[in-house]
Formats: C-alpha cells, structure tokens, sequence
C-alpha cells in the first residue's frame, strides 16, 4: 500500500488548512487504496479535530482500518527559524516526515512526504535523512508550469538552489527530461532547453554556456530527451519548449512572476468591466474561458512540487496552501509513487551521469 506523509504543522495556514485539505482527499485516497499519515503534534490538533467540520479525519483515526493514522511529532520548524534549526529540533515535523519516508525507501516500499512548511529545511532534512541520488550533486524542485502545449513546460530549479555550479544544471537537464515524461500526452521526447538571454550560443553567461558544454556531451541524453541549446523566456508559455533549466535564483524569480500575473490579468479585466457595461456583458459571456484560464494558472491545482534528486519522494507545497492545494499535493505525490517516478530517475542519471 502506498504511503502518502504529510506534515501538519507546516505552512501560514497550518494546521487548519492542512488538516481540512487531509480531509478533502479521504475519498480519493480511499479509492487509491493509499494509506495517509498525518505527522504533527497531536496534542495541539486535538482541538480542532473536535470541529464538525474535521469529524471524517477523526472517525479514521479512530478506526486503525481505516488506512488513516497519527505520527507524533512535538516540534516544529517555523518560517523564520534558520537551517540550524534543523539539529536543534530533530522531533520537529519536518524531520519525522523525511525520517519515515527515508526508512520506506530503504526497505523498498517507497512512501511520498508532503510539507508546505519551510522549503530550505526540507530541503536539507531531505538530504541529511534521504541522501542524494547517485551522480547528483544538488536536488532541485521542478515545477510544471501551464502553456500553450498540454504537457506544460517543466522549470527545474525553481528555489532549492540559489548559486549553481555547471554540473548542477546538466544534472537538472537530466532530472527535468524524466519528470516531463511522467504525464506526457504530446508524441516524440521533451525537447530541453536551458533559459538564456537569445537563442544564440554565443549569448548566456559564464555559467549556462558551460552547462551547454556539459549537457552536450551527455553519452545517453538523446534517449530521453531532445537538446535545443538556449530557450528564451518568452518560450517558455508558448509550448516550444518541454523542460526550461535555470539556476535557483532565476527559476524562483521566473516561478513568482507568473503567479503575480495570473493575479493582476484577472484584476485588470474585473476592473475594466466595471467601467464599461458593454465590457461587463462580454466578460460574462466568456466567463467559462476565463475561469478555465485561472484554474490554469491556479497553484492549487497543481499542489506541490517534487524535490528531484533525493533519494526517495519530497513534495514541496506553497507556504500560503489552502486545502484545495494540499488535496492536489496528496493526489500528485500518489500518481508519483504509482508512476515509480524516483525509480526511473535513478536508473537514467546512472546512464548518463558520471558516478
């Protein structure tokens, strides 16, 4: 059966939101035949699992059948708390997660930890518990963002590391090529870019142009993917372009931009129908397309981004997830864990990267 690990006390809205979207995936996850383990301090949850609204979580962590069951975990990292806070706290949420996910993994029956709390800690408690991939040096967070192509453009890294080294980049170009395969619907393999100023090989900086060169001479990347060199990012929305490669810095620059425009494209157009009723009756009219295009655009329908490169399945949510987003997580970590997701990545960068 698998195990889908989520940390109750990460995130702006936990545990509320988190406990509220574990209650919004109980019937999927019924169906899935997934067992769901929620990691957190009880005692402090006590309260609100009281609530009427909480009372399907509590019926099926009374009924140990039910697939459904408690880890205790009595502290937690906070938003503000630094990466040291890690050793400080070793019962922390965070720590437990990657602890019982790292122990699946050893005894070959993978399970998925899920956290929308501080993305640096889990990040490093991934590492420290799970370890690395063999042949890779960083992990990064790919993130799946909506485009003209119905297989959306994957953008790894998009946080988990600031400064990146050339090797970095050619492992993610590897690591972002597999991901973009999990659900792909379009014919032939991703086509891989790595995000510069032109198209050129001459443009880029020091950094993307020996990422070129490294990427380049990969022995076996033209079996999983397709190279173009550079991708501008004006490629990225239009579906040229599969899997975008960047450094964290960028990614994560890139990443908030499009949420903040998603935001201010649907606010102009509100503001704009209010001053016109012509303009009112017609964005009534299209409101279907519209509302298509903000769930599009919509983090909560995507959930959580995998943390690619660890050994074993992290998922990392937005800080400010609300139920909807961590019901989407828990389904996205479960359709990973079935895809065999880690196992393939594993295999793949053991062909193509140096050991």
């Amino acid at each position: 059966m698998a195990q889908l690990i989520l940390d109750v006390m990460g995130g702006d809205k936990a545990p509320q939101s988190i406990l509220q979207g574990a209650v919004l995936a109980l019937e999927d996850l019924k169906k899935r035949g997934a067992e769901l383990i929620l990691v957190g301090d009880r005692t402090a949850c006590d309260r609100l699992l009281k609530m009427r609204r909480f009372a399907p979580l509590l019926r099926a962590l009374n009924h140990p059948e039910s697939g459904v069951r408690w880890e205790t975990a009595t502290d937690q990292i906070d938003m503000h708390d630094s990466i040291k806070s890690l050793r400080q706290k070793p019962q922390a949420s965070i720590n437990v997660g990657c602890r019982l996910a790292a122990e699946s993994w050893k005894k070959g029956n993978p399970s998925a930890f899920i956290s929308a709390g501080h993305s640096g800690a889990m990040m490093a408690s991934a590492l420290i518990n799970m370890g690395r991939l063999k042949g890779v040096e960083r992990p990064g967070i790919a993130v799946t963002l909506p485009t003209l192509s119905a297989d959306g453009c994957v953008v790894i890294d998009v946080g988990a590391n600031v400064d990146c080294k050339p090797e970095h980049l050619r492992d993610f170009a590897v690591m972002g090529a597999l991901y973009a395969q999990v659900d792909r619907q379009s014919p032939g393999l991703p086509k891989v870019g790595i995000l510069s100023n032109g198209e050129e090989r001459s443009k880029g900086n020091e950094l993307t142009r020996a990422a070129l060169t490294l990427i380049d001479a990969l022995p076996h990347f033209s079996k999983i993917a397709r190279f173009q060199g550079y991708a501008e990012g004006k490629e990225i929305f239009k579906g040229i372009v599969d899997v975008v490669v960047t450094d964290g810095f960028v990614g994560n620059v890139v990443l908030k931009s499009v949420e903040g425009l998603g935001s201010a494209v649907v606010q102009i157009l509100k503001e704009g129908a209010r001053k016109n009723p012509m303009a009112s009756m017609g964005l009534l009219l299209a409101a279907p397309i519209f509302h298509g295009l903000k769930k599009r655009l919509d983090y909560a329908e995507y959930g959580a981004a995998p943390l690619l490169g660890v050994a074993g399945y992290a998922f990392i949510c937005h800080g400010r997830s609300n139920p909807k987003a961590i019901r989407s997580a828990l389904i996205r970590a479960h359709q990973a864990l079935e895809k065999k997701v880690v196992e393939g990545l594993e295999t793949a960068l053991l062909e193509n990267l140096p050991n």
